[in-house]
């Protein structure tokens, strides 16, 4: 998918043993492996950088253990082995890269936490690849919405910063993932492990009262740009944010 406005929901593959891309949009990739015990693959050394992370299980990176929701960041030329120590889901994005930083893992019991929201929107953020960490393209975390709670709220967008959101820890709940723009008015259910591309637009969800709607995101930004800035949608723009992991920039028409 080389434009906007194409696929934009991605199911969960069936697959297991072996690497499957769920999409390439412009120099953005994510794959999943879904194996058992004793699964292992490899990833070659190229012009990308990449975060691994298992969503579910556990597995060793070269011989470092990755617990559920544990992220490592692997900078362009570096290959790596994946050795799954239980039944996991692992996924890997990758985006085009010159770094020359030195791989690292980010600790999901350690990492940056921020509460956010208020009432019927409030949400828990676990921010895994931040502002500071020598990423070139990457910024990602996790969120955790409360049950029946809306997040990604109040409306926001960064058009020129594709997003994935990686479902999970649903169950029998499910969610909506709204994506509005100029020329767009989409709404999707999601469910565990599936997967929502956010090419741009506002993108708001909400889950279930059975179970606060969770996933991962992973943005890509331009080589330069790595930061959490978005616009409100102007007419949210009173809906009071007081603690947020993003950085508010004016609302503007749109």
């Amino acid at each position: 998918m080389r434009g906007g406005h194409g696929k934009l929901l991605f199911k969960s593959p069936r697959e297991s043993g072996r690497l499957v891309q769920i999409f390439a949009y412009r120099d953005f990739s994510l794959y999943v492996f879904k194996g058992g015990r004793g699964d292992s693959f490899k990833l070659r050394g190229g012009d990308e950088e990449r975060l691994l992370f298992p969503l579910t299980g556990e597995v060793d990176l070269d011989g470092e253990h990755l617990g559920t929701r544990d992220m490592a960041y692997i900078p362009p030329g570096e290959g790596t082995n994946v050795s799954l120590k239980a039944p996991a889901d692992v996924y890997i994005a990758s985006a085009s890269s010159s770094s020359a930083a030195r791989r690292f893992v980010k600790r999901f019991r350690g990492a940056r936490v921020v509460e956010s929201g208020l009432d019927n929107y409030r949400r828990t953020i676990t921010v895994m690849i931040d502002v500071e960490d020598k990423a070139e393209r990457f910024l990602a975390g996790y969120t955790e919405g409360e049950p029946g709670a809306w997040t990604s709220y109040p409306p926001h967008r960064h058009d020129n910063k594709p997003e994935a959101y990686i479902f999970y820890g649903m169950g029998k709940g499910f969610g909506v993932q709204l994506i509005l723009d100029e020329e767009r008015e989409a709404a999707y259910i999601v469910r565990d492990h599936d997967v929502v591309l956010i090419d741009r637009g506002y993108h708001p969800n909400v889950g279930t009262t059975l179970a606060g709607i969770k996933y991962a995101w992973i943005i890509v930004a331009p080589a330069g740009e790595r930061d959490l800035s978005v616009n409100i949608h102007p007419e949210f723009a009173s809906v009071p944010l007081p603690t947020t992991h993003l950085k508010i920039t004016p609302s503007r028409q749109g």
